[in-house]
């Protein structure tokens, strides 16, 4: 079957959702399209897979031109020592998704640097050792019950309607299709030194909107200096300085905190034991452990566990 085919599933997949579903689709352009769709089914790998049941579809077709010019600044940038351009070239990376992993491995050279380096960790983040394969050129279905797919779809131009009307969108041009969940829960282990702020964010999976109802628990006890009892924390942070230090925050939040943010470049907040949020901006959802550049001797972990409202879940939690 021919790609054009392939794709052309994707229309239904779009069309997908039945009444009242939403759908998010991520253009090879860049932009983002939401709207609402007609079809209720999408046909992949020979079934039937009713939109409902669908969590995202992820297309692994090369990437077009504009994707390959974003892919390589976004491998610069990942590569770099810079944390903001690193952490926007991760987050475009890691939305263009599968056509990355090709260029990424590429990059990838023999040495000795393993975890926490966030460059080694960027593989799992577009794909998942139950998700990659031999072909990388096919596309991903995800889906409520928890399973995973690679194969073909088939199918027509999307139709979508959206605040300022409808829009057809021919199947060629989509990267990605995720269907708005009512609810969506994570529980995820934040480690001190993989998950440092200065190393990267968790990356929940979860893409919440303005619509969103965001709350989050967790517990937990870390080490930000082996056997230094004055810097050791729980997910609200240090009370008091630790050791030598005059201050017990570093970039305005309490060293040792469970913080979040929605979106690479979002705004930083302390999420700790216990948080509620509404009013967010669109974006992936992250969490890490606050601490400065003297991350070295962190130990320990929080286990987090959150729950959004009017939510994406666009992959398990990395």
């Amino acid at each position: 079957m021919n790609r054009t085919l392939r794709l052309a599933s994707f229309a239904l997949a779009a069309a997908l959702a039945g009444k009242g579903e939403t759908v998010s689709i991520l253009l090879k352009s860049g932009e983002t399209i939401d709207g609402s769709p007609g079809a209720k089914a999408v046909t992949f790998a020979g079934r039937q897979v009713p939109v409902r049941n669908i969590l995202s579809i992820h297309a692994g077709d090369a990437a077009s031109p504009g994707e390959s010019e974003r892919i390589a600044a976004g491998l610069t940038g990942a590569a770099g020592a810079d944390r903001k351009q690193r952490d926007a070239g991760i987050a475009t990376l890691v939305d263009i998704g599968l056509p990355v992993l090709t260029p990424l491995l590429k990059s990838y050279k023999d040495s000795a640097v393993g975890e926490p380096a966030h460059y080694y960790r960027l593989f799992e983040r577009i794909a998942t050792g139950t998700q990659d394969g031999l072909d990388r050129t096919a596309d991903l279905l995800r889906t409520a019950d928890g399973r995973e797919s690679r194969g073909e779809f088939a199918g027509a131009d999307l139709i979508v309607k959206t605040a300022g009307g409808s829009k057809t969108i021919p199947v060629s041009d989509v990267r990605r299709l995720a269907v708005l969940r009512a609810v969506v829960e994570r529980t995820a282990d934040v480690h001190a030194l993989r998950h440092s702020q200065q190393i990267e964010f968790l990356d929940t999976g979860v893409a919440v909107t303005p619509q969103s109802s965001l709350t989050s628990s967790a517990r937990g006890f870390v080490r930000l200096s082996w056997n230094d009892d004055s810097w050791t924390s729980d997910p609200d942070g240090l009370k008091k300085p630790g050791g030598n230090y005059k201050s017990n925050l570093f970039e305005g939040h309490p060293f040792g905190a469970l913080v979040a943010r929605a979106g690479a470049a979002g705004e930083t907040w302390v999420a700790g034991v216990k948080s509620s949020k509404t009013g967010l901006p669109a974006g992936r959802l992250y969490y890490a452990i606050q601490d400065n550049r003297h991350w070295q001797n962190n130990l320990g972990s929080y286990r987090l566990t959150l729950r959004a409202t009017n939510a994406y879940d666009l992959g398990d939690p990395r």
